[in-house]
Formats: structure tokens, sequence, C-alpha cells
């Protein structure tokens, strides 16, 4: 039933040239060009990026570029790996694909009595969500799907992000989660081949991760409510925005629409806000994790499970039929993970129990100028309702703290024409 694969599917076999060029542009005489035509990409340049590697300047590999195809992996993996916002990715939409037939992961390392259990617990939620799917959008519907889910996906990432994220699947947070490790042991094979030793040196280099606190305790299923909270802002943001605008000269100081307008308001990066975002599902926290520029703090998948809030879409609490399959839906998962840790479940694979709809509570810092675009993405009416209502939610407690330059924020046909094309709601909001 599994096929947990991690596949490197493009690779830039000339960047072994332009990783070896870049060791030596810094400490030998010669133009870029010069210094590139003396790398061969041969085991004279592998030897010299060890060396080089091994002092701590990895930079150098940044130049190599790979495409990775994670191909029938859990949401739980998928969750892991996007968190690494140095990447790109693309990842199949359970918004709008019909998932049915998608199947399930079944972590190693069960006994037979909480396979058992695993098992007939998830063929249940597979059920639910295709007699849901029959009452409600399959956005909606979705909530019920498992974190065992097969998902696919592509990311994009140089070497030096992925060499990272490989050692966080082996001896960082991913350790002890079967599946992760099995996935990192895949990668680490096949970078092996064309940088031999240099994932090694990096799993050899001294540093302890934090050992996870995983749950096991779950509580009764319990309707959550959503929200955000502003923790943490500039005191005087206008006045630092003042203070950048006269330092760089180019607009007007304190003229804040012209900046939000800038095609690089830089500026605006120097004011950081802080929120904590209470009640948000799992599927929400996927559209939260993929803005890369930002810092979160993002609890385990277990803990959504284990406090049993979820959510309740209106299109299910409006729908008799719909809301008494969701809500038994999270009734039967809460009893069949209390029978797997009666069973002896280890904390990892009873990850695998939490469903899409489960919430959890994130930290997130965003500065102004990636507000812009958060706001922009996630404000808009074709935005996932959950995460249009969190946005919203955000952009009023910053207009608030600071009406003048926050109330010119917005969804993104606030700064011009629609880009969602036949999409479009066909409702634009003032221009700023």
């Amino acid at each position: 039933m599994n096929n947990s694969r991690a596949v490197i599917i493009i690779e830039n076999r000339d960047a072994l040239r332009v990783a070896a060029a870049s060791a030596r542009i810094s400490t030998q005489q010669g133009t870029a060009l010069e210094i590139f035509d003396r790398s061969q990409g041969d085991e004279k340049d592998l030897k010299l990026l060890n060396k080089v590697l091994s002092s701590g300047h990895k930079s150098v590999i940044e130049h190599q570029t790979f495409s990775v195809a994670f191909n029938d992996v859990s949401v739980l993996v998928e969750q892991f790996v996007i968190e690494a916002r140095l990447a790109s990715y693309t990842v199949k939409s359970r918004r709008y694909v019909d998932f049915t037939q998608a199947g399930y992961v079944v972590p190693e390392g069960m006994t037979e009595a909480q396979r058992a259990v695993f098992e007939r617990a998830m063929a249940a939620r597979f059920e639910d969500y295709q007699r849901l799917m029959a009452l409600v959008p399959k956005e909606d519907a979705r909530f019920v799907l498992p974190y065992c889910l097969r998902s696919n996906f592509f990311m994009t990432v140089n070497a030096r992000e992925l060499i990272a994220l490989v050692c966080a699947m082996l001896k960082g947070r991913g350790r002890g989660f079967a599946e992760i490790e099995a996935l990192g042991r895949q990668l680490k094979d096949q970078l092996d081949r064309l940088y031999p030793g240099v994932v090694d040196a990096e799993l050899s280099r001294p540093g302890e991760y934090a050992p996870l606190s995983l749950p096991t305790d779950i509580h009764d299923p319990a309707e959550g409510v959503g929200g955000a909270e502003l923790l943490s802002a500039p005191k005087d943001d206008l006045g630092l925005l003042r203070s950048a605008m006269e330092f760089s000269g180019r607009l007007p100081a304190g003229d804040c629409r012209s900046l939000v307008l800038d095609a690089r308001p830089r500026e605006l990066e120097l004011l950081q806000y802080v929120f904590r975002v209470r009640n948000i599902s799992l599927a929400c926290l996927t559209h939260f994790a993929r803005h890369r520029i930002q810092s979160s703090v993002i609890p385990p998948v277990v803990t959504a499970l284990a406090g049993g809030s979820h959510v309740v879409p209106t299109t299910v609490r409006d729908n008799p039929e719909a809301l008494a399959i969701y809500r038994k839906a999270f009734e039967k998962q809460a009893e069949a993970a209390r029978e797997a840790v009666a069973a002896g479940i280890s904390p990892e694979n009873l990850s695998y129990f939490a469903m899409s709809g489960h919430q959890l509570d994130i930290l997130l810092a965003m500065n102004a100028r990636e507000l812009i675009h958060f706001m922009k993405l996630r404000t808009c009416s074709r935005a996932q309702w959950e995460i249009q209502g969190v946005a919203g939610s955000m952009l009023a407690l910053l207009k608030a703290h600071t009406p003048s330059l926050f109330g010119l924020y917005g969804p993104s046909c606030r700064f011009g024409p629609c880009p969602e094309g036949r999409m479009s709601c066909g409702k634009p909001h003032d221009r700023i």
C-alpha cells in the first residue's frame, strides 16, 4: 500500500563547474569567465568543494539546483517539507481535485492490532469524504481527510537547502517518523552519487535538535473558533518608516501611498509584526506555511489531533445530513486514536490519525512588505474561505494599529486590474 518516494527528476550536471568556480573566485586572479573555464566538473573540483564546505562556506553549493518529485507521500510529509522556505513548491490541490481514490500511507512499525485500528479508521474517513462530496463542495469535504492521505507535489531547491532538509529528516525533527526518514535516505542516496561525502559531512557536524514533545492524550472533539491576535508591533512604526524613507531619499518621507504602490518598497521590510493565529485547520496551515518570507512557529501535527478542536464549514453546518456525517467522523477518529494509544502506538504514528479539519495555533512574523503580498492573495474573494477570514482579522488588527498605512492594504484589485481573469468575482474594491 505504501509507495512514498522522493525522486530528483531534474539536476543541472554543469552546476558542479559553477559551484567550483565560485569556490575559487574569492581567492584567485582572473575574471568570472576565466575562472569558470578552469572548472571542469571533475574529481579535482569535487575535492575543492568538499574542502570549502568543510570550512563552513556553504553558499558555493547554492548554485546547484534540483527539482524533486514527492510521489504518493503522506500529507504529513508534505507539511514537513514545505516548512523548508528556501524552495519552490507546487502541490496537488485538495480544494479542486477529487481524492476519493487517492489512498493513504500506512506508517511502518505498527503491530497487527495497531494496524487493524488504523486501517479501519482510515477506510471509514474516506467513506465519509465520499459521502460528503455528494452534499458539500470538495474544499469542505476535504476536512475529514486524514493526514495519511497520499499527496503528490514538486519542489525546486538549491543543494544547500536540500542538504539541510535531508539532515532534518534523518537527525532532526523528522527523526522517529519512519516515512520521513525513509524519504531522507532516498534523497541522501541520490545526492551521494553527485556529491559524495557532502551530506555525511553535514550530518556529522555537532549540534542537537531539541526533542519533540508529542502528546498522546486525545481530547473530545469540539468546534473551534478561529481568530488572530497581534502580539508585537513597532511602537512608532510610522516614525521608523519616515526615518527609513528620509534615509533612502527615493520618495517623500511619510508618503505611505506612494511607498505601498512602489515596485520595490524596501523600507517596509523594517517593520515587523508578530501574530498568534488561533484555531486554524491543518488544511489552512498549508496556505500559511507556503508564504516563505516569514518566520513561523508551528506545533507538531499530532497536537491538533490531541486537542480535538476542529473547523466546521458553513456549507456543512447548513446541511443537517452533512453535519451529522461530519461530526460523527471527528468523534469516530478520536475513538480510534484512543484505541490505537491503548494498543501502544507511537506518538509519531499517531500523527497520521490527524484530520485536515483539526485545528491548532501558530505564531508567525511578517514584515510590512510581505504583508502586502499576503493580503493581496488572502483577502481576495477567490481565496479559500478560512484563510480569507483569518487574513481579514489580521488586517483589521493592523488597521487599528496604524490606519494610515494598513488602510491601504487589501486584495490585488486595490492595486490594479484583477489578476484572476475569468475567475474574477466581478466586484473590485476601490483603488488606493
